[in-house]
């Protein structure tokens, strides 16, 4: 019979790893969208300026979500 203790964890562990797959995917579809929007739109600028503020914006996430708790 397993103790509160281990659900406990076990479901700590699920929401972590849930929290972390969902940030890495909304990262590779920002990725994605940049390098689309650039082949549309024919300018890299448009590429490099949607990745830059997809990497600036999960960094302040974290951070902001750091420091939170």
């Amino acid at each position: 019979m397993p103790d509160a203790a281990n659900t406990a964890d076990a479901k700590l562990a699920r929401r972590v790893n849930l929290r972390t797959a969902l940030t890495l995917g909304s990262i590779a579809a920002v990725f994605f969208g940049g390098i689309i929007a650039a082949q549309y739109t024919g300018a890299s600028a448009v590429g490099f300026g949607v990745v830059g503020l997809g990497i600036v914006g999960f960094l302040l996430a974290t951070i902001g979500h750091s420091a939170g708790r």
